[in-house]
């Protein structure tokens, strides 16, 4: 699976100067480790840096990164989250794309979905959640696709004498009871909604462009 967007690394902000502040030169140090693809001793220096600074949201990011790229998209998903309340807008919305991302490779479509939907929601023009947005609804609808296929009965040979089931009430198993969603969460129709909103919002940005370009330019606002 593809995603859009690359993870990107923060510099850690500074409370005195870099050479003063060992957290600060930790993280940097972390950063150059992070890429040359050192990510067990960068996540040493990561957690190191934590101990003088252990509310940073740019040390929970950065974790997070390091974090996905060693696959454990579980742990990511927790590190995101906490980078999620930085009171810069623009970590805690990259936070959540991230998340979207680990969650997706976790094979966790709906939550992914959410989180996209979170992240356009603080950056409507985020070309790379769009498009992660997309492919998140394209593996729900497969998801659902093959959750609603009837399970092939095994090979008799592989399993000679099965054990007889129960029966089970008239009815019973042929579908999945509705889970309720959590305050704040949306439908899967609702998120399609956004996108197409989102996309319709873009194509007229584009036609505007398009007629400036050509000489076809609005008239200027009146003055009452």
């Amino acid at each position: 699976m593809k995603l859009a967007g690359a993870a990107c690394l923060l510099a850690l902000a500074l409370f005195r100067p870099a050479a003063a502040d060992p957290a600060a030169s930790r993280n940097n140090e972390g950063n150059r480790l992070y890429n040359q693809r050192l990510y067990d001793e960068a996540l040493r220096m990561y957690t190191d840096a934590q101990a003088s600074r252990p509310d940073a949201p740019e040390l929970h990011y950065n974790i997070g990164n390091v974090l996905f790229r060693k696959k454990e998209f579980d742990k990511a998903v927790e590190e995101y989250l906490r980078a999620q309340a930085a009171p810069d807008p623009a970590l805690s919305q990259a936070a959540t794309f991230n998340r979207g991302n680990a969650l997706l490779m976790q094979g966790r479509p709906e939550e992914a979905i959410q989180a996209y939907v979170q992240s356009l929601r603080a950056r409507p023009d985020d070309a790379d959640a769009k498009r992660n947005l997309e492919l998140a609804l394209r593996l729900l609808q497969e998801k659902k696709k093959q959750e609603q296929q009837p399970q092939q009965p095994k090979d008799d040979k592989q399993n000679p004498s099965p054990r007889p089931q129960a029966p089970q009430p008239e009815g019973a198993g042929d579908r999945t009871p509705p889970q309720p969603r959590r305050p704040g969460e949306m439908s899967e129709q609702e998120a399609r909604q956004v996108l197409q909103a989102l996309q319709e919002e873009e194509k007229e940005g584009i036609k505007r462009h398009a007629r400036v370009a050509a000489g076809d330019r609005p008239e200027p606002e009146k003055d009452w």
